[in-house]
């Protein structure tokens, strides 16, 4: 997928609405995405940028940049391993995935590994509660899990190249 292309397109769209219009809201988070894919993360001239093509305020963008848990302010590995730890996860048990998951991984939750393979992060409701304890592994649902299971997918994402 050609991002810049879809950059354009989405400017374009923009372009076509007045400032006030509702649509300049919600196209923020396919602008967001769509610099994520190209860089990586969002850092601050993300954020800016992606302002300045809404028209919203940097401090609209960042709040709607830090609600969703598939928007990075960071950066994270390539690949990016988000444990769910709402109720029902927690209850079945993803507590002690997430401590798992740092031991297994060698370093704490939101780092990156130092190959840069692999981020994990706790991550608020993944929807996902009939697989519970679940996760995303790069954006795909997975459970449930377990530590044996949890070991073994670190394992193998942290060794990919």
């Amino acid at each position: 997928m050609n991002t810049k292309h879809n950059r354009q397109d989405l400017h374009s769209f923009l372009s076509q609405h007045p400032s006030i219009h509702p649509e300049r809201r919600a196209a923020a988070v396919p602008i967001m995405q769509a610099l994520q894919k190209e860089r990586g993360y969002l850092n601050d001239a993300a954020i800016e940028e992606v302002a300045h093509l809404t028209g919203l305020s940097t401090t609209e963008v960042e709040e709607l940049a830090t609600f969703y848990t598939l928007i990075y302010r960071y950066p994270v590995g390539r690949h990016v391993v988000q444990i769910c730890d709402s109720v029902c996860c927690s209850i079945r048990g993803a507590d002690e995935l997430l401590v798992a998951a740092e031991k297994y991984s060698g370093v704490p939750l939101g780092a990156v590994t130092p190959n840069g393979a692999l981020s994990v992060l706790p991550s608020i409701c993944l929807g996902l509660c009939d697989r519970a304890p679940a996760a995303l592994v790069d954006g795909e649902g997975l459970g449930p899990l377990n530590k044996v299971g949890l070991e073994a997918l670190l394992r193998s994402l942290g060794e990919e190249d």
